[in-house]
């Protein structure tokens, strides 16, 4: 089961590659992303001690909310040789223009070397109608802005409960904190597996 998941996810970074302009330093497969809840990295220490060659670091939230640790973060990951891309975490209570205007007032596109990711763990209040007709909107004002479709994180029952056999055009990073790779109800292929905190 491992392997077969393993085979889907590469196949699924093959097809991420060849329609990516992104660059990549591709000598390991592993990534980490962090935010204020690490608190002040060392990333000296990061890039000696452990196999990974990428970074998401948290950028923004909601309609106002900016990481107090990005810019640091974003200077440092990009000094030690690190790809870096950067996330928002989606609020469905908040309107998703004004979490847009957010986005792209920090994370600037120059500045990345991964598409964005968004962070989608929470339904919020709303219907689940409003909820993916608004997070389509968002995701499809993101790809106009960046020029490429971003990514999208949530974690495993998350998906299987509100977004199976939506966004089926999207790339997905799954989170589920186990040795045994996500089952998505729909059979949906991802790029990513987050497979520990």
């Amino acid at each position: 089961a491992k392997a077969e998941g393993e085979r889907r996810m590469e196949h699924a970074a093959a097809v991420f590659m060849r329609t990516s302009n992104a660059r990549i330093n591709s000598k390991y497969k592993e990534g980490i992303d962090v935010s204020h809840y690490q608190g002040s990295i060392d990333w000296d220490e990061v890039v000696g001690g452990t196999p990974i060659s990428y970074v998401y670091l948290k950028a923004t939230e909601g309609a106002s909310l900016v990481d107090k640790t990005y810019a640091r973060n974003l200077a440092e990951a990009r000094r030690v040789g690190l790809s870096v891309g950067s996330y928002h975490f989606y609020r469905p209570n908040v309107n998703w223009r004004q979490q847009f205007d957010n986005m792209v007032a920090v994370v600037k596109a120059e500045e990345q070397d991964l598409v964005p990711i968004i962070d989608i763990e929470h339904r919020g209040a709303v219907s689940a109608e409003a909820f993916i007709a608004d997070l389509r909107a968002f995701i499809e004002k993101v790809t106009e802005h960046y020029g490429k479709k971003p990514l999208l994180y949530t974690y495993h029952n998350f998906y299987n409960r509100y977004l199976t056999g939506e966004f089926t055009d999207s790339h997905f990073m799954i989170a589920r904190y186990r040795t045994d790779s996500p089952p998505l109800n729909d059979g949906k292929d991802y790029i990513m597996w987050q497979y520990t905190s």
